[in-house]
């Protein structure tokens, strides 16, 4: 009789082989996500120059690459970015990403605060419990990206400031998108808290506008928005409660010095209890809200409905509700 043992079965051939080739894949796969993660790392200070811009820096600092086997990501100790020209200064946390390796273009990652922001001066702190990012990237830039913050804080102060301004939120949301070459933003808030009018609070806040001939923010190399520049305000909303709203909308212009020129139209509903909500926490105010009510009323160029619609202007950043001067912007 044939012995078994002097040969293989045609099976067995067949899984040494599968094995052979899954072992050989595998030693394959895993040479290649470990050089090309050491490319990433390589290459990182030459890429963050190239982001940024002439002039300008950035840093990662402990830098490293990880997700094998599937996934690829950059990781940081903190993050750091400096225009001098500028005056600008920016700091963060630690800064964690992940990619899919068969959909690199698609990054989400978690930044961990605080965020520190001088510019000129102005000191802006920002912390938070959780912020998640996502963006697809294309071969010049974003193509779009989006963050979401739960528990924020945000603290502004600074020498030219008369008192320092603190702002909290439940939530804030923020997304921007290439549209052409215009660029589309829009941000949100839940429950918002300041510290500039004490008990004055908003259950929501909407901003959607869009940049027009910006879509290069998101291109790289980045670089800050300056003037000059126009938009379109869609709505720039503010929910105080169930029934007393400010919505906002119309075009605007920022020149090359930062003023402002705009043409909108403010939209409130229950003029009458926002009246009150305003003279309540700043009585100086109830004067003024009882001398020029009857005329805000007479303004309203949407008479029949349930809101008040009312002219806003802005001319070199000189606002005026109407024939009404309500006192001049800062610079942007």
């Amino acid at each position: 009789m044939p012995s078994s043992a002097n040969g293989q079965s045609p099976v067995s051939r067949k899984f040494a082989w599968l094995v052979g080739a899954m072992v050989t894949a595998g030693l394959l796969w895993t040479f290649g996500w470990f050089f090309f993660a050491s490319r990433i790392e390589d290459q990182l200070p030459a890429t963050l120059a190239r982001i940024v811009g002439p002039g300008a820096s950035a840093d990662c600092a402990e830098a490293e690459v990880r997700g094998y086997p599937f996934r690829v990501g950059l990781f940081c100790e903190t993050v750091s970015y400096a225009n001098p020209a500028q005056r600008i200064v920016a700091t963060s946390g630690a800064f964690r990403s992940a990619a899919q390796f068969y959909r690199p273009q698609h990054v989400v990652g978690e930044i961990d605060g605080p965020f520190m922001l001088d510019t000129s001066g102005l000191i802006l702190r920002a912390d938070w419990q959780l912020m998640q990012a996502s963006v697809r990237a294309v071969s010049n830039g974003l193509d779009r990206g989006s963050i979401d913050a739960r528990n924020t804080s945000v603290n502004i102060d600074g020498a030219g400031l008369t008192q320092r301004f603190a702002l909290e939120a439940d939530r804030v949301t923020a997304h921007a998108r290439q549209n052409g070459p215009d660029l589309d933003v829009a941000i949100y808030g839940e429950n918002l808290r300041n510290t500039l009018i004490t008990g004055l609070g908003a259950r929501s806040v909407t901003f959607e506008a869009t940049l027009s001939d910006q879509s290069s923010l998101l291109q790289v190399p980045f670089a800050p928005l300056r003037g000059p520049f126009a938009g379109e305000l869609h709505r720039v909303a503010i929910e105080f409660d169930e029934t007393s709203t400010l919505d906002l909308a119309g075009p605007v212009q920022v020149s090359a010095d930062g003023r402002l020129t705009a043409n909108l139209e403010l939209t409130v509903s229950n003029l009458e209890q926002l009246s009150e909500l305003v003279a309540s926490l700043n009585p100086e105010s109830a004067q003024l809200i009882s001398r020029f009510g009857p005329m805000i009323s007479a303004l309203d160029i949407r008479p029949g409905d349930d809101a008040t619609t009312l002219p806003l202007t802005i001319r070199n950043n000189q606002v005026s509700l109407g024939i009404i001067p309500l006192g001049e912007l800062p610079a942007f």
